[in-house]
């Protein structure tokens, strides 16, 4: 384009346009053609580890307006950003899995990348994925199948699985109610036709290895052999399907009970992992997600702010909090009625 020129991320100005599209590594459209930039695009352009974009209409650099690249966003405001992103590619994939009754592997491969580089860059991962607060009228589905992939990548990371792993159990926690994707019945939804559905749609699949097909049509066996569909035990669970199953157990009950989310339901893991769920890997996710919250502020029930400061290895789950007249509250004294909310990380 004429007058267009390649300028580094960092001398970017808000406003400046696009003159081609950012691509990622594998092909992906970051930004398109034409997108005026704000200071939240530059602040993402810079987390992609993109070096240089090129700009259209600049003859000459823009020093005069550097200093109008206004308040960079919060890490919440980036997470969501990005979030945001993804949930609209996925939310596409399911619609065209619904309409077409075909899985598109590219496409989905494609968002468990990104849902991997997004585990990988942001250090505050648990926070922002707790306090991210889905519309309404947002697919369950889709919410549902979201959370569980980045929980289940976040707990693959710190069972030290390799790259593509992590992208494998993240394409799999997608895929991991692929048979509601399609039926889209309540009913269905609580007995094993679901699994018999996405089965046969997996069968005809071509592009998922046979570890991540066992990650999906695995996820509801327990360790105890007392799971669907066919009551295995724990030896004979792939890796895949117990990891899907914690972060699938974790984010169902956070949807059920309201009150003292995240912390009732790491409780209820703490009592399922005898017998239906894995306990090494929820002893694994349990105590690094603690690890995460440290330092984050919750939101109390008479509207008070208070910073996590301590888990008591005690069994609860439960944090000690400081207030910001600085007492200290114990809330596994004082039960989950006591939290109202995950503040937002700034």
């Amino acid at each position: 384009m004429a007058g267009g020129q390649i300028v580094g991320v960092q001398e970017l100005a808000v406003g400046s346009v696009l003159a081609d599209a950012v691509i990622s590594p594998n092909g992906k459209v970051l930004l398109g053609k034409g997108v005026e930039l704000t200071g939240r695009h530059i602040h993402l352009l810079q987390t992609w580890n993109v070096s240089h974009v090129y700009i259209a209409g600049q003859e000459e650099p823009c020093d005069e307006r550097k200093e109008d690249k206004g308040p960079l966003p919060s890490r919440q405001q980036i997470f969501e950003e990005e979030y945001g992103y993804i949930s609209n590619n996925v939310q596409q994939a399911f619609e065209f899995i619904r309409k077409q009754k075909l899985i598109p592997v590219p496409a989905l491969k494609d968002s468990a990348y990104d849902i991997h580089r997004l585990l990988l860059s942001n250090r505050s991962l648990i926070a922002c994925l707790t306090a991210t607060q889905e519309s309404p009228m947002t697919d369950f589905i889709l919410q549902h199948s979201m959370k569980v992939s980045f929980l289940a990548s976040f707990i693959a990371r710190q069972l030290r699985w390799n790259d593509q792993e992590v992208r494998d159990v993240a394409l799999a926690s997608l895929l991991h109610h692929a048979g509601n994707i399609m039926v889209q019945d309540d009913e269905v939804a609580h007995n094993k036709a679901y699994i018999a559905e996405a089965a046969a749609m997996l069968r005809k699949t071509k592009g998922l290895s046979g570890e991540t097909i066992l990650g999906i049509v695995q996820h509801r066996e327990h360790v105890d052999g007392t799971g669907v569909p066919t009551g295995v035990d724990g030896n004979r669970i792939h890796p895949y399907a117990k990891v899907i199953a914690v972060a699938d157990a974790f984010h169902a009950r956070a949807c059920q009970n309201k009150f003292g989310a995240p912390f009732s339901s790491l409780d209820f893991l703490s009592k399922e992992m005898f017998g239906k769920l894995d306990p090494v890997i929820c002893n694994v996710f349990i105590s690094r997600f603690q690890d995460d919250l440290l330092q984050n502020k919750i939101i109390l029930a008479d509207g008070k702010e208070a910073e996590i400061v301590y888990f008591r290895p005690n069994g609860s789950n439960m944090p000690v909090v400081r207030t910001v007249d600085n007492q200290i509250i114990d809330l596994s004294q004082q039960g989950f009625s006591a939290i109202h909310r995950m503040a937002v990380p700034f």
